[in-house]
Protein backbone atom coordinates (compact mmCIF):
# COMPACT_ATOMS: atom_id res chain seq x y z
CA UNK A 1 0.00 0.00 0.00
CA UNK A 2 1.44 3.16 -0.78
CA UNK A 3 -0.24 7.01 -0.35
CA UNK A 4 1.37 9.85 -2.71
CA UNK A 5 1.89 11.92 0.15
CA UNK A 6 5.17 12.61 2.93
CA UNK A 7 2.88 14.43 5.74
CA UNK A 8 -0.50 14.06 6.53
CA UNK A 9 -2.29 16.21 9.26
CA UNK A 10 -5.12 14.43 11.17
CA UNK A 11 -6.78 17.80 12.96
CA UNK A 12 -9.22 16.72 15.62
CA UNK A 13 -8.70 13.66 17.64
CA UNK A 14 -11.53 12.06 18.30
CA UNK A 15 -12.48 8.81 20.01
CA UNK A 16 -14.41 7.82 16.88
CA UNK A 17 -13.46 9.51 13.47
CA UNK A 18 -9.83 10.88 14.09
CA UNK A 19 -8.31 7.57 16.22
CA UNK A 20 -9.63 6.01 13.31
CA UNK A 21 -8.16 7.78 10.80
CA UNK A 22 -4.61 7.92 12.69
CA UNK A 23 -4.68 4.20 12.82
CA UNK A 24 -5.10 3.98 9.09
CA UNK A 25 -2.64 6.16 8.18
CA UNK A 26 -0.22 4.27 10.63
CA UNK A 27 -0.20 1.45 8.18
CA UNK A 28 1.52 3.46 5.79
CA UNK A 29 5.52 5.26 5.16
CA UNK A 30 4.35 8.54 6.25
CA UNK A 31 4.90 11.27 8.64
CA UNK A 32 1.64 12.03 10.63
CA UNK A 33 0.50 15.52 12.06
CA UNK A 34 -1.76 14.90 14.97
CA UNK A 35 -3.96 18.33 15.78
CA UNK A 36 -6.48 19.02 18.69
CA UNK A 37 -6.98 21.63 21.09
CA UNK A 38 -7.20 19.21 24.23
CA UNK A 39 -3.87 18.33 26.11
CA UNK A 40 -2.32 15.63 26.26
CA UNK A 41 -3.50 14.52 29.22
CA UNK A 42 -7.39 14.70 28.08
CA UNK A 43 -6.31 12.44 24.85
CA UNK A 44 -3.54 10.21 27.07
CA UNK A 45 -6.58 7.10 26.26
CA UNK A 46 -6.59 7.61 22.31
CA UNK A 47 -2.67 8.33 22.41
CA UNK A 48 -1.62 5.01 24.07
CA UNK A 49 -3.79 3.06 21.18
CA UNK A 50 -1.49 4.24 18.45
CA UNK A 51 1.27 5.73 19.89
CA UNK A 52 4.35 5.34 17.62
CA UNK A 53 7.38 7.08 16.11
CA UNK A 54 6.15 8.14 13.16
CA UNK A 55 3.07 10.41 14.85
CA UNK A 56 3.97 13.95 15.71
CA UNK A 57 1.01 15.50 18.49
CA UNK A 58 0.36 19.08 18.27
CA UNK A 59 -1.88 19.80 21.09
CA UNK A 60 -2.93 22.82 23.12
CA UNK A 61 -3.60 25.86 21.44
CA UNK A 62 -0.50 25.31 18.86
CA UNK A 63 -2.10 24.83 15.22
CA UNK A 64 0.93 25.57 12.85
CA UNK A 65 2.30 21.93 12.43
CA UNK A 66 -0.59 21.50 10.47
CA UNK A 67 0.58 24.06 7.73
CA UNK A 68 3.81 22.01 7.39
CA UNK A 69 1.31 19.17 5.76
CA UNK A 70 0.69 17.92 2.36
CA UNK A 71 -2.95 17.08 3.23
CA UNK A 72 -5.46 17.99 6.16
CA UNK A 73 -8.06 15.49 7.52
CA UNK A 74 -10.50 16.89 9.28
CA UNK A 75 -12.60 14.83 12.06
CA UNK A 76 -16.43 16.36 11.63
CA UNK A 77 -16.07 18.27 14.98
CA UNK A 78 -13.83 21.23 13.47
CA UNK A 79 -15.66 23.73 11.60
CA UNK A 80 -14.13 23.87 7.80
CA UNK A 81 -13.49 27.55 8.30
CA UNK A 82 -11.43 28.16 11.18
CA UNK A 83 -8.68 30.53 10.34
CA UNK A 84 -6.08 28.41 10.62
CA UNK A 85 -7.45 26.07 7.30
CA UNK A 86 -8.23 28.94 5.69
CA UNK A 87 -4.53 29.76 5.89
CA UNK A 88 -3.88 26.62 4.69
CA UNK A 89 -5.87 26.25 1.92
CA UNK A 90 -4.53 29.74 0.59
CA UNK A 91 -0.52 27.24 0.77
CA UNK A 92 -2.20 25.19 -1.10
CA UNK A 93 -2.38 22.32 1.54
CA UNK A 94 -5.51 20.14 0.23
CA UNK A 95 -8.55 20.07 3.06
CA UNK A 96 -10.91 17.50 3.54
CA UNK A 97 -13.43 15.31 5.79
CA UNK A 98 -12.61 11.64 6.99
CA UNK A 99 -15.72 10.71 4.22
CA UNK A 100 -13.83 12.50 1.38
CA UNK A 101 -10.67 10.57 2.11
CA UNK A 102 -11.94 7.20 2.92
CA UNK A 103 -13.97 7.89 -0.59
CA UNK A 104 -10.91 7.90 -2.54
CA UNK A 105 -9.35 4.89 -0.62
CA UNK A 106 -12.21 2.94 -1.55
CA UNK A 107 -13.91 1.31 -4.95
CA UNK A 108 -17.17 0.84 -2.93
CA UNK A 109 -20.72 1.76 -4.62
CA UNK A 110 -21.96 4.23 -1.83
CA UNK A 111 -25.61 4.62 -0.48
CA UNK A 112 -25.32 8.16 1.07
CA UNK A 113 -28.50 9.35 3.50
CA UNK A 114 -28.55 12.72 4.88
CA UNK A 115 -31.50 15.24 6.29
CA UNK A 116 -32.10 17.34 9.14
CA UNK A 117 -34.10 15.07 10.70
CA UNK A 118 -34.21 10.79 10.55
CA UNK A 119 -31.13 10.22 8.95
CA UNK A 120 -30.21 7.45 11.39
CA UNK A 121 -33.29 5.66 11.76
CA UNK A 122 -33.72 5.66 7.65
CA UNK A 123 -29.86 4.20 7.76
CA UNK A 124 -30.78 1.68 9.93
CA UNK A 125 -33.47 0.47 8.10
CA UNK A 126 -31.94 0.66 4.94
CA UNK A 127 -29.39 -1.37 6.66
CA UNK A 128 -31.54 -4.05 7.81
CA UNK A 129 -33.15 -4.58 4.54
CA UNK A 130 -29.87 -5.01 2.64
CA UNK A 131 -28.60 -7.12 5.73
CA UNK A 132 -28.52 -10.05 2.70
CA UNK A 133 -28.42 -9.04 -0.53
CA UNK A 134 -27.47 -11.65 -3.12
CA UNK A 135 -25.95 -13.78 0.10
CA UNK A 136 -23.61 -10.70 1.16
CA UNK A 137 -23.66 -8.21 4.20
CA UNK A 138 -23.78 -4.98 3.07
CA UNK A 139 -21.57 -2.33 5.49
CA UNK A 140 -22.99 0.56 7.50
CA UNK A 141 -21.05 3.48 8.56
CA UNK A 142 -21.11 7.21 9.00
CA UNK A 143 -22.40 9.77 11.11
CA UNK A 144 -24.44 6.61 12.71
CA UNK A 145 -21.31 6.25 14.69
CA UNK A 146 -18.69 4.08 12.46
CA UNK A 147 -16.42 5.95 10.61
CA UNK A 148 -16.16 5.04 6.76
CA UNK A 149 -12.10 4.76 7.43
CA UNK A 150 -12.46 2.19 9.49
CA UNK A 151 -14.45 -0.12 7.11
CA UNK A 152 -13.13 0.48 3.73
CA UNK A 153 -10.82 -2.49 4.82
CA UNK A 154 -13.40 -4.90 4.64
CA UNK A 155 -14.67 -3.53 1.03
CA UNK A 156 -14.38 -4.98 -2.11
CA UNK A 157 -14.86 -3.33 -5.40
CA UNK A 158 -18.20 -3.02 -6.42
CA UNK A 159 -19.64 -3.92 -2.91
CA UNK A 160 -22.16 -1.21 -1.15
CA UNK A 161 -22.13 0.24 1.18
CA UNK A 162 -24.58 2.85 3.34
CA UNK A 163 -23.60 6.20 4.78
CA UNK A 164 -25.29 8.48 7.23
CA UNK A 165 -23.63 11.80 5.78
CA UNK A 166 -23.95 14.94 8.27
CA UNK A 167 -23.34 18.73 7.18
CA UNK A 168 -19.98 18.71 8.85
CA UNK A 169 -19.15 15.74 7.06
CA UNK A 170 -20.40 16.72 3.61
CA UNK A 171 -19.15 20.20 3.89
CA UNK A 172 -15.11 19.22 3.33
CA UNK A 173 -15.52 17.12 0.19
CA UNK A 174 -14.05 17.27 -3.50
CA UNK A 175 -14.85 14.24 -5.64
CA UNK A 176 -17.42 12.05 -2.93
CA UNK A 177 -19.79 10.67 -4.94
CA UNK A 178 -22.78 9.00 -3.46
CA UNK A 179 -24.04 6.27 -6.55
CA UNK A 180 -27.38 6.66 -4.81
CA UNK A 181 -28.34 9.40 -2.49
CA UNK A 182 -31.09 10.28 -0.62
CA UNK A 183 -32.36 13.28 1.02
CA UNK A 184 -34.76 12.86 3.44
CA UNK A 185 -35.65 16.26 4.27
CA UNK A 186 -34.35 19.89 4.89
CA UNK A 187 -35.08 22.67 7.87
CA UNK A 188 -32.56 25.12 9.37
CA UNK A 189 -30.27 24.02 11.83
CA UNK A 190 -26.49 24.01 12.69
CA UNK A 191 -26.54 27.63 11.99
CA UNK A 192 -23.97 28.19 15.15
CA UNK A 193 -21.44 25.73 12.97
CA UNK A 194 -22.28 27.06 9.56
CA UNK A 195 -23.26 31.05 10.71
CA UNK A 196 -25.99 31.03 8.03
CA UNK A 197 -28.71 29.02 6.16
CA UNK A 198 -27.05 29.04 2.75
CA UNK A 199 -23.84 27.31 4.15
CA UNK A 200 -26.46 24.91 5.52
CA UNK A 201 -27.83 23.87 2.21
CA UNK A 202 -24.70 24.31 0.23
CA UNK A 203 -23.34 21.49 2.62
CA UNK A 204 -25.84 18.96 2.69
CA UNK A 205 -26.31 19.76 -1.25
CA UNK A 206 -22.61 17.68 -1.66
CA UNK A 207 -24.10 14.89 -1.55
CA UNK A 208 -25.27 15.49 -4.93
CA UNK A 209 -22.70 17.65 -6.17
CA UNK A 210 -20.58 15.06 -7.94
CA UNK A 211 -22.83 12.61 -9.25
CA UNK A 212 -23.90 11.85 -12.84
CA UNK A 213 -26.63 10.88 -15.40
CA UNK A 214 -26.74 7.03 -14.69
CA UNK A 215 -26.77 7.79 -10.51
CA UNK A 216 -30.33 7.89 -8.62
CA UNK A 217 -31.17 10.86 -6.16
CA UNK A 218 -34.05 9.84 -4.17
CA UNK A 219 -35.67 13.33 -2.13
CA UNK A 220 -38.70 14.05 -0.36
CA UNK A 221 -41.30 16.15 -2.80
CA UNK A 222 -43.39 17.63 0.43
CA UNK A 223 -40.16 19.45 1.35
CA UNK A 224 -40.38 22.81 -0.75
CA UNK A 225 -36.73 23.47 -0.59
CA UNK A 226 -35.90 20.16 -1.79
CA UNK A 227 -38.89 19.87 -4.80
CA UNK A 228 -37.31 23.09 -6.08
CA UNK A 229 -33.35 21.64 -5.75
CA UNK A 230 -34.34 18.75 -8.35
CA UNK A 231 -34.02 20.75 -11.14
CA UNK A 232 -30.32 21.58 -10.44
CA UNK A 233 -29.38 18.24 -10.16
CA UNK A 234 -27.31 15.83 -12.84
CA UNK A 235 -28.84 12.57 -11.26
CA UNK A 236 -31.75 10.49 -12.32
CA UNK A 237 -34.13 12.29 -9.57
CA UNK A 238 -36.47 9.83 -8.22
CA UNK A 239 -39.48 11.95 -6.37
CA UNK A 240 -41.22 10.70 -2.42
CA UNK A 241 -44.42 11.88 -1.37
CA UNK A 242 -47.56 11.14 1.29
CA UNK A 243 -49.40 14.58 -0.50
CA UNK A 244 -48.64 14.17 -4.58
CA UNK A 245 -49.54 11.97 -6.53
CA UNK A 246 -47.00 13.39 -9.15
CA UNK A 247 -44.57 11.48 -7.26
CA UNK A 248 -42.83 8.01 -8.07
CA UNK A 249 -43.53 7.06 -4.64
CA UNK A 250 -46.66 7.66 -2.96
CA UNK A 251 -47.12 7.11 0.53
CA UNK A 252 -50.46 6.72 2.75
CA UNK A 253 -51.30 5.14 5.95
CA UNK A 254 -51.44 1.74 4.74
CA UNK A 255 -48.65 1.60 1.93
CA UNK A 256 -45.71 2.63 -0.51
CA UNK A 257 -46.68 2.35 -3.55
CA UNK A 258 -44.26 3.00 -6.26
CA UNK A 259 -45.78 3.72 -9.46
CA UNK A 260 -42.94 3.06 -12.12
CA UNK A 261 -43.25 -0.72 -11.31
CA UNK A 262 -46.99 -0.48 -9.99
CA UNK A 263 -46.11 -2.33 -6.58
CA UNK A 264 -46.55 -1.71 -3.19
CA UNK A 265 -43.11 -1.41 -1.49
CA UNK A 266 -44.37 -1.54 2.25
CA UNK A 267 -47.40 -2.47 3.99
CA UNK A 268 -47.80 -0.24 6.97
CA UNK A 269 -50.36 -2.23 8.75
CA UNK A 270 -47.41 -4.77 9.79
CA UNK A 271 -44.95 -1.88 10.84
CA UNK A 272 -44.72 -0.17 14.15
CA UNK A 273 -43.51 3.14 13.61
CA UNK A 274 -45.42 6.24 14.85
CA UNK A 275 -46.08 8.71 12.57
CA UNK A 276 -46.45 9.97 9.12
CA UNK A 277 -42.28 10.61 9.62
CA UNK A 278 -41.07 7.21 10.13
CA UNK A 279 -43.74 6.06 7.58
CA UNK A 280 -42.02 7.98 5.30
CA UNK A 281 -38.12 7.11 6.45
CA UNK A 282 -39.41 3.69 5.87
CA UNK A 283 -40.09 4.40 2.65
CA UNK A 284 -36.94 6.01 1.61
CA UNK A 285 -35.03 2.86 2.97
CA UNK A 286 -37.68 0.58 1.22
CA UNK A 287 -37.18 2.44 -2.35
CA UNK A 288 -33.57 2.74 -2.03
CA UNK A 289 -33.36 -1.39 -0.91
CA UNK A 290 -35.55 -1.88 -4.06
CA UNK A 291 -33.35 -0.08 -6.43
CA UNK A 292 -30.15 -1.95 -4.63
CA UNK A 293 -31.93 -5.16 -5.88
CA UNK A 294 -33.30 -6.43 -2.67
CA UNK A 295 -36.47 -8.63 -2.52
CA UNK A 296 -40.11 -7.51 -1.65
CA UNK A 297 -40.16 -9.96 0.68
CA UNK A 298 -37.21 -9.55 2.83
CA UNK A 299 -37.46 -5.44 2.45
CA UNK A 300 -41.07 -5.53 4.08
CA UNK A 301 -39.85 -8.17 6.62
CA UNK A 302 -37.28 -6.20 7.90
CA UNK A 303 -39.55 -3.26 7.92
CA UNK A 304 -41.70 -5.06 10.91
CA UNK A 305 -38.78 -6.51 12.46
CA UNK A 306 -37.51 -3.18 12.99
CA UNK A 307 -37.47 -1.21 16.49
CA UNK A 308 -36.71 2.81 16.54
CA UNK A 309 -33.60 3.43 18.85
CA UNK A 310 -33.76 4.24 22.60
CA UNK A 311 -35.11 8.33 22.69
CA UNK A 312 -37.04 8.95 19.52
CA UNK A 313 -40.35 8.56 20.32
CA UNK A 314 -39.29 5.75 22.96
CA UNK A 315 -43.20 5.01 25.00
CA UNK A 316 -41.73 5.15 28.39
CA UNK A 317 -42.88 2.21 30.38
CA UNK A 318 -44.30 3.01 34.00
CA UNK A 319 -46.85 1.60 36.54
CA UNK A 320 -49.96 3.42 35.82
CA UNK A 321 -49.74 3.13 32.30
CA UNK A 322 -49.46 6.68 31.48
CA UNK A 323 -48.54 7.85 27.73
CA UNK A 324 -45.05 8.83 28.49
CA UNK A 325 -42.92 9.47 25.40
CA UNK A 326 -38.87 10.31 25.34
CA UNK A 327 -38.11 11.94 22.75
CA UNK A 328 -34.84 13.64 23.64
CA UNK A 329 -33.17 12.97 20.08
CA UNK A 330 -35.07 16.19 18.79
CA UNK A 331 -32.43 18.59 19.02
CA UNK A 332 -34.65 21.02 16.34
CA UNK A 333 -37.44 22.82 15.97
CA UNK A 334 -38.44 20.69 12.87
CA UNK A 335 -38.16 17.32 15.08
CA UNK A 336 -40.38 18.33 17.87
CA UNK A 337 -43.04 19.48 14.82
CA UNK A 338 -43.09 15.63 14.03
CA UNK A 339 -43.89 14.41 16.96
CA UNK A 340 -46.00 17.09 18.27
CA UNK A 341 -48.27 15.69 14.72
CA UNK A 342 -47.73 12.56 15.45
CA UNK A 343 -50.00 12.62 18.75
CA UNK A 344 -53.66 13.34 19.47
CA UNK A 345 -54.13 16.55 20.89
CA UNK A 346 -54.17 17.34 25.29
CA UNK A 347 -50.10 17.08 25.39
CA UNK A 348 -48.37 18.31 27.99
CA UNK A 349 -44.70 19.04 26.59
CA UNK A 350 -41.44 19.28 28.01
CA UNK A 351 -38.57 21.44 25.90
CA UNK A 352 -36.03 23.76 25.44
CA UNK A 353 -31.90 23.31 25.47
CA UNK A 354 -29.19 24.89 24.15
CA UNK A 355 -29.57 28.27 22.26
CA UNK A 356 -28.46 27.11 18.50
CA UNK A 357 -30.15 30.44 16.90
CA UNK A 358 -33.26 28.01 16.11
CA UNK A 359 -36.62 29.39 14.60
CA UNK A 360 -39.19 28.36 16.88
CA UNK A 361 -42.08 30.32 15.07
CA UNK A 362 -43.38 27.90 13.18
CA UNK A 363 -43.28 25.08 16.42
CA UNK A 364 -45.02 27.81 18.66
CA UNK A 365 -47.98 27.79 16.21
CA UNK A 366 -48.46 24.16 16.48
CA UNK A 367 -47.96 24.40 20.04
CA UNK A 368 -50.71 26.46 20.55
CA UNK A 369 -52.76 24.13 18.81
CA UNK A 370 -51.90 20.79 20.41
CA UNK A 371 -50.33 21.50 24.02
CA UNK A 372 -52.24 22.13 27.01
CA UNK A 373 -48.64 22.03 29.08
CA UNK A 374 -45.81 23.51 28.18
CA UNK A 375 -42.48 23.03 30.78
CA UNK A 376 -39.10 25.02 29.67
CA UNK A 377 -36.06 24.43 30.89
CA UNK A 378 -32.38 25.08 29.48
CA UNK A 379 -30.77 28.23 28.22
CA UNK A 380 -34.06 28.54 25.42
CA UNK A 381 -36.94 28.81 28.23
CA UNK A 382 -37.10 32.36 27.96
CA UNK A 383 -36.63 32.59 24.56
CA UNK A 384 -39.56 30.53 23.68
CA UNK A 385 -41.81 31.54 26.64
CA UNK A 386 -41.57 35.48 24.72
CA UNK A 387 -43.85 33.35 21.78
CA UNK A 388 -46.73 32.65 24.70
CA UNK A 389 -47.02 36.46 26.23
CA UNK A 390 -50.21 36.50 24.84
CA UNK A 391 -51.32 32.79 24.57
CA UNK A 392 -53.88 30.73 27.63
CA UNK A 393 -51.68 27.96 27.40
CA UNK A 394 -50.32 26.94 30.58
CA UNK A 395 -46.54 27.44 30.43
CA UNK A 396 -44.20 26.83 33.31
CA UNK A 397 -40.33 27.65 33.58
CA UNK A 398 -38.37 25.42 35.43
CA UNK A 399 -34.19 25.07 36.42
CA UNK A 400 -33.96 21.55 36.02
CA UNK A 401 -35.33 18.44 33.91
CA UNK A 402 -35.89 16.65 36.94
CA UNK A 403 -38.60 19.23 38.02
CA UNK A 404 -39.75 19.28 34.46
CA UNK A 405 -40.71 15.30 34.67
CA UNK A 406 -42.03 16.26 38.68
CA UNK A 407 -44.53 18.91 37.63
CA UNK A 408 -45.51 17.07 34.30
CA UNK A 409 -46.56 13.58 35.52
CA UNK A 410 -48.70 15.66 38.67
CA UNK A 411 -50.90 16.82 35.63
CA UNK A 412 -51.02 13.37 33.82
CA UNK A 413 -54.01 11.61 33.20
CA UNK A 414 -55.13 8.63 31.27
CA UNK A 415 -56.24 10.65 28.44
CA UNK A 416 -53.19 13.01 28.78
CA UNK A 417 -49.64 12.52 27.15
CA UNK A 418 -46.58 13.48 28.72
CA UNK A 419 -43.83 14.31 25.86
CA UNK A 420 -39.94 15.33 26.14
CA UNK A 421 -39.19 16.56 22.57
CA UNK A 422 -37.15 19.28 23.35
CA UNK A 423 -36.75 20.85 19.83
CA UNK A 424 -32.73 21.75 20.90
CA UNK A 425 -29.73 20.30 21.77
CA UNK A 426 -28.99 19.30 25.41
CA UNK A 427 -25.33 20.47 25.72
CA UNK A 428 -25.98 23.55 27.77
CA UNK A 429 -26.96 20.92 30.59
CA UNK A 430 -26.14 17.64 29.42
CA UNK A 431 -23.24 15.47 27.24
CA UNK A 432 -25.68 14.05 24.69
CA UNK A 433 -29.17 13.55 24.15
CA UNK A 434 -28.89 10.35 25.23
CA UNK A 435 -27.84 11.02 28.68
CA UNK A 436 -30.67 13.86 29.00
CA UNK A 437 -33.40 11.13 27.53
CA UNK A 438 -32.01 8.46 30.27
CA UNK A 439 -32.37 11.04 33.29
CA UNK A 440 -35.51 11.91 32.33
CA UNK A 441 -37.00 7.87 32.14
CA UNK A 442 -35.26 7.79 35.50
CA UNK A 443 -37.29 10.91 36.93
CA UNK A 444 -40.33 9.60 35.31
CA UNK A 445 -39.98 5.91 37.51
CA UNK A 446 -39.40 7.77 40.49
CA UNK A 447 -42.35 10.09 40.17
CA UNK A 448 -45.15 7.68 39.14
CA UNK A 449 -46.18 5.64 41.73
Amino acid sequence: MNLDYQKVAVFGFSPRTGLEVVKYLAKFDLEIIVSDSKTRKELDHLIAQVDCDQIKYELGNGTNEILKSDLIILSPGVPYDLEVLKKARKKGIETISEIEFAFRQSEAEIIGITGTNGKTTTTELLGAMLKDLDGKEVKVAGNIGVPFISIIDQLQPGEKVILELSSFQLEAIEDFRANMALYLNYSPDHLDRHHNEDNYKKAKKNIFVNQKENDQAIINFDDPYLYQLQQELKANVIGISSKSQNADLIITEQEAFYKKDDLRLLDFSKINLPGEHNRKNAAFAALAAYLAGQSLEKIQQAAEEYRLQAHRMELVDNSRGYRIIDDSKATNPAATIKALKSLENNIILIAGGQDRNADFTELASLIREKVKTLILVGETAAKIALLFKDSELELIKVKSLEKAVELGVAKLSQNRTLLLSPACPSWDMYSSYKERGKIFKKSVLKNVD
